[in-house]
């Protein structure tokens, strides 16, 4: 029950008390004084019309007699009046039945009044005439008083409902602090820290704020620290100091993740490696060779955004790598830019003109070995070292019959759409005690030769041709109708990107949400945590409507290198991290970086899963970490729904 009922119930038992008090008391006296005054009225116009009668020239005149008793009868207040010879005999009778009019019967029994009665002698000369006998009906009273109570409770119910306006208005600016520390609590639960900055000027209220504020700030500060923490681990363990990329851990790690089952984004990875690196070290010093790779980095970090080029880095200190979701055209585009540039620049410095570049190019394959990308492009770069500088070499995977030009990728997209090559598999993430968390569903399509295609290979492109929102689509449909989905467990779906740059399916989405809700299947809706670092306010939304459809709301592929202050922007559930990353942030003798993660996420109240476990040693690993929550091919591999 809240303080303004509370206070509101107390108010009224008093206004009632009072009330019956106040009643009990005044109708008390009301009731004796309205009878006494009856009586003396009655008494008194006794003896008024007696001494009239005496005065009659001929006491015992009917005629006479009737006048003045109408005359009193008239006035209405009379139920009897009554001359009485001395022997018995009524000389004249008045009678009249009144009724009380407007009076509920449940008054006239809470306060009682007898009818009042008058008798007088009437004397003529010295001889009694008779006794006159007058009596009074209280119902002029009852009305009067009934009157009284209906304005005095009237009275009381607007003073009543005034003092609870007026108690209203009070609570509602004294309470408005507790208002906002209320909105302090839920926003942590919603993983903001909120400070109330202006102070109320109640002091209990104001020791109350004060408090919730220092606790927020520790919050806060916790938060920070932690993340800070996880930042300079970040900084340690993955990137380069020079440069400020990547490193080989960093490009490792993430190339594992795109070769994995869970990964949908990449195509391809490039090493670019300067020639004869250690030569121009020798010959020029550290200064000299430390700039050329500032220049070279600098190119990179200019050049990325245009030809999709991702997760730069510098591999070696002579070689720079990247993973791309672009096709064969837009990297070999990419690198020939990086090339003209590079020689535009290097013309300028003497000591760089005999610097030469090489580039070797390999595909990716769902599943594969990262030894066997890395042995690719090692080969690429020695048959491009035997075809002269600034040459470009390509390792293709012969293992999938895939489109070559964006025509024929369109093509046969919209064919596999129209034509329901589509379908989906799952995968279960399980807890340590092999009970089924939740089971992630990754599309496939099956090509002319009946060969499965992962999303790995046509998700990229399906995101060029802006048709990723198509997919995205048919995987709802697919959820919806499918009757052969265990729906007694979760089931994780990874929107794209575009789902949260356009509103095209926002209404099927919805419905999806809706629908799922009424047959009771649970949705663990997940977003790439680029996604969210690209679009932090629409991934917040999204999330508060998958929430009110009781369903759940995730991260997938969570990146150190990315703020972690935007798992604050919403609430989400869960995030999923490679187990690889884990176990780098295990090693080391810097368990900090771990440590500052799970700070953080239990913080926010967020469970984390570990993806991408192919082994054992990596199980009992996570399980020394404390990980409750993982997911693999070693755990289970993805199987046709």
């Amino acid at each position: 029950m809240t303080i303004f009922k509370q206070l509101a119930l107390l108010v009224s038992t008093f206004f009632l008390i009072l009330l019956l008090v106040i009643v009990y008391n005044g109708f008390t006296r009301t009731s004796q004084f309205q009878q006494g005054q009856l009586q003396t009225t009655a008494q008194d116009m006794a003896t008024t019309l007696g001494i009239a009668i005496s005065n009659l020239p001929e006491g015992d005149d009917n005629a006479t007699l009737e006048v003045l008793f109408n005359a009193v009868f008239d006035s209405g207040y009379y139920t009897r009046i009554e001359l009485v010879a001395a022997d018995g005999q009524i000389i004249h009778q008045k009678r009249q039945d009144l009724g009380i009019a407007g009076v509920p019967d449940w008054f006239l029994h809470l306060v009682p009044l007898e009818p009042a009665r008058g008798t007088t002698q009437v004397m003529k000369g010295w001889t009694q005439l008779g006794q006159l006998n007058l009596e009074i009906h209280p119902g002029f009273a009852y009305s009067s008083m009934y009157q009284a109570l209906i304005s005095a409770l009237l009275w009381f119910a607007i003073l009543f409902i005034v003092s609870l306006i007026i108690l209203w208005l009070v609570l509602r600016y004294v309470l408005e602090p507790l208002q906002r520390v209320k909105e302090q609590a839920d926003a942590i639960h919603n993983n903001k820290f909120v400070q109330q900055k202006k102070l109320p000027a109640t002091i209990e209220l104001k020791r109350v704020v004060e408090a919730m504020n220092l606790m927020v700030a520790k919050v806060q500060g916790i938060f920070d620290d932690q993340e800070k923490t996880l930042g300079e681990y970040q900084q340690l363990l993955y990137r380069d100091k020079l440069t400020n990329l990547g490193n080989r851990r960093y490009l490792l790690d993430q190339l594992q993740q795109s070769m994995s089952e869970e990964s949908g984004r990449h195509g391809c990875m490039a090493i670019i490696k300067i020639v004869e690196f250690e030569q121009l070290r020798d010959q020029h010093g550290y200064e000299l060779s430390d700039n050329l790779i500032r220049i070279l980095a600098d190119l990179l970090r200019q050049t990325q955004a245009d030809h999709g080029a991702e997760r730069i880095s510098r591999f070696n200190e002579d070689e720079f790598a990247f993973l791309s979701a672009a096709d064969e055209s837009a990297v070999t585009d990419f690198i020939d830019k990086l090339f003209d540039d590079f020689q535009k620049l290097i013309r300028k410095e003497s000591d760089l003109a005999e610097v030469r570049l090489l580039a070797g190019i390999c595909d990716l394959e769902v599943g594969g070995e990262t030894g066997n990308v890395l042995s690719g492009i090692d080969y690429c770069l020695s048959l491009a070292n035997t075809r002269g500088p600034f040459s470009i070499e390509r390792q293709q995977s012969g293992n999938l019959d895939l489109p070559k030009g964006k025509m024929q990728w369109r093509s046969w997209l919209e064919t596999v759409l129209q034509s329901n090559q589509l379908f989906l598999v799952g995968q279960l993430a399980i807890s340590n005690n092999r009970i089924p968390v939740q089971r992630e569903l990754f599309i496939r399509a099956r090509n002319q030769n009946d060969q499965i295609i992962p999303a790995s290979a046509f998700m990229p492109m399906a995101s060029s041709l802006g048709m990723s929102l198509d997919i995205d689509k048919e995987v709802f449909r697919m959820v919806a109708s499918n009757k052969e989905i265990d729906r007694k467990i979760p089931l994780a779906i990874n929107l794209s990107a575009a789902f949260f740059e356009l509103a095209e399916a926002q209404d099927e989405f919805d419905q999806l949400l809706h629908d799922c809700e009424q047959s009771g299947t649970r949705l663990c809706i997940e977003a790439s945590h680029h996604v969210l670092n690209q679009h932090p306010i629409m991934c917040a939304k999204v999330s508060e409507r998958v929430r009110k459809h009781n369903h759940q709301f995730g991260i997938d592929n969570l990146d150190l290198g990315l703020p972690l202050q935007l798992l604050q922007t919403a609430q989400f559930d869960y995030v999923k991290i490679n187990a690889k990353t884990l176990h780098e942030m295990s090693r080391n003798k810097m368990p900090a970086g771990y440590q500052a993660l799970r700070t953080i996420t239990d913080t926010l109240e967020i469970s984390v899963i570990a993806v991408a476990v192919d082994s054992k040693e990596v199980v009992d690993e996570l399980k020394s970490l404390g990980i409750e929550i993982m997911q693999g091919n070693f755990l289970g591999s993805p199987e046709a729904i």
